[in-house]
This record gives C-alpha cells, structure tokens and sequence, in this order.
C-alpha cells in the first residue's frame, strides 16, 4: 500500500519515490514525515503549517523541520523533513537552549497575509500565511493540543497575554472557582508581570514545547504565533525534562526579563496548566487553582513591601 495520492504528489513533485505507506516515508534523499487531514483536523494542520513557516524564518537550522509541502484543500496534506531522536544529553540541551534563543528573534519585515487553497502552497504563500505584523498574535488560528487559540492581531503584549491567552481559557473553562482565582491574579500579579521594560518585541513562539514535540535538538508540532520569547519556557516548566544546560544557554543569548522573572515564567505556565484543565479537567484545574493562587499571594508581599 503507498502514501495517500496528496502525499505521494507532493514527494512527486520533489522526485522522490518513497517507501512504505507512512506516516514516515523513506527516500533516496531521506525521510519525511507525512500527513493527511479533513475538517477541523485541516484547520488544526493549516496552523501547524504556518507555525512551521514562521518559526523557519528565523530559526537555525536544524532547529525546526523544513515543510517539503503543504496542501490546503478538502483533504489537506503535510509532508516536512522528518525529527528523528537524537542527542539528549547536556550536549543536546545545551545546543537546544542555543538554538531556540536564536529562532526568539523578530522575523524580516512586515507582510500582508494573504490564503491560497486548493493546490500545493508554494513558499511564498507559507510566508504570507505566517505573515509577521509587528503586533502579537498570528494571521490564521493555531491549536495547542485540542484547543483553538485566539490570535487576534494585538499591540500591547500584557493585552494579548491576558486577555487572549488566559483570560480566554478561564472563560471557556466556566468554573467559579477558576473564575475567583482568576480575578485576584489579574488584579494583583498580572498587571506586576506582563508590564515591564523593554517590552518584548513580538518573535516566533513554538508554543507548545513539551517533550513530546522535542527530539534531539528539532522541535516540531507547533502551536505557534508571535509573542514574548520567554512564553516558550512556561510549557518546558510544566512536565519538566529541560535540563540547566538548556536554560542557561537560552538566557547567554537572551538575559532574563526584569523584575520578577520567576514569576513571569510561572504565569507562561499557568497558560498551560488552564488548557490543560479545559481538555482534561481533573487534577489540572487544581494545578491552575494552585499557580494563581501562589501568584496572587507573591504579589500581596511584593505590594505590601512597596507601601
């Protein structure tokens, strides 16, 4: 049995005849990781394409995936070079935390979006698609596991963070005790941790980088859009796997944000632990109960110290 006609045109199109019917395809020139979608599964693919996209305007290589080709169609199609696992040693992590810092940059200039369907998308449409405005947020909606991110274009940073990333899981989510929470978090700690100088400049964001999406020093499964850098490590916190080696060397590149940038770092977290509630319920909204709750209790401290 061969790959899915889609996929077998995109490898085609490249001159590669592949072996086996997927999802990995062995060729002479290497592998390659395909993958068909329908419905809301498109939708979620047509994201990840441009994630990648966008991530690949700035990131070394290696780092990030190339896309071998994207259709946007009734059945859309993936195929990108394939992550084999590699080194994940101190070596590995080291590499990784470079290797990250130096994809945490503003991309080249501004570019109008634009939608191309129905055929394979050449580059230049994938840069339209992960087009860069100099705002927060991302030109099509991206998914970050079962769940639809709002990535309206924003100018203010504690804005989008609060309001289109937190606030909008706390509100999807519909649990008075999440909405209590919430409440003293935004009014106390919020407003202390995503309003600092420099403010951030909007850079390529994985978005969901666990280690599940991590092998070797290639990431891979985005969620992406363009955000603060340092959103990227709230979610490498979350299950752990990180190791010093790769922190330190994503801050020789990128200091640490001041003040209070443990904190900061644990309300990037608590993005997670919220989506996670939302898909999962259970014990993730005792997680996220237990991040705002910290965070809100921090920050009474920090304004009593001022006062």
């Amino acid at each position: 049995m061969g790959p899915h006609p889609t996929l077998a045109s995109i490898l085609a199109a490249h001159g590669l005849e592949p072996s086996g019917s997927g999802p990995v395809f062995r060729t002479a020139s290497g592998e390659y990781y395909g993958k068909t979608a329908r419905g809301r599964a498109a939708d979620q693919m047509r994201g990840e394409a441009a994630s990648l996209a966008a991530m690949l305007q700035t990131a070394p290589p290696g780092l990030v995936p190339k896309i071998l080709g994207y259709v946007d169609a009734d059945v859309s199609a993936l195929v990108t070079e394939y992550a084999s696992r590699g080194e994940g040693g101190g070596g590995g992590q080291a590499a990784l935390g470079r290797a990250l810092a130096e994809m945490h940059r503003a991309p080249r200039p501004p570019r109008l979006p634009c939608a191309e369907t129905g055929q394979v998308v050449g580059q230049d449409a994938l840069d339209r698609l992960a087009a860069y405005t100099g705002q927060f947020g991302f030109t099509v909606p991206t998914h970050c596991g079962a769940t639809e991110q709002d990535n309206t274009w924003t100018a203010s940073w504690a804005v989008f963070f609060r309001e289109r990333r937190l606030g909008d899981l706390v509100r999807r989510i519909g649990d008075a005790r999440v909405d209590r929470a919430w409440a003293r978090c935004n009014e106390l700690a919020v407003p202390l941790l995503l309003d600092f100088t420099p403010a951030p400049v909007p850079v390529p964001l994985h978005g969901d980088l666990w280690p599940g999406n991590v092998a070797g020093t290639t990431i891979y499964d985005p969620a992406g859009y363009y955000g603060h850098g340092e959103a990227d490590l709230g979610m490498t916190r979350m299950f752990g796997g990180f190791s010093h080696a790769f922190y330190d060397a994503y801050h020789a590149i990128h200091p640490r944000s001041q003040p209070h940038y443990d904190q900061r770092i644990r309300l990037y977290e608590l993005y997670h632990h919220l989506n996670h509630a939302l898909m999962f319920g259970g014990g993730y909204t005792g997680g996220a109960l237990r991040i705002m709750d910290e965070l809100s209790d921090w920050a009474e401290g920090v304004t009593a110290a001022q006062t």
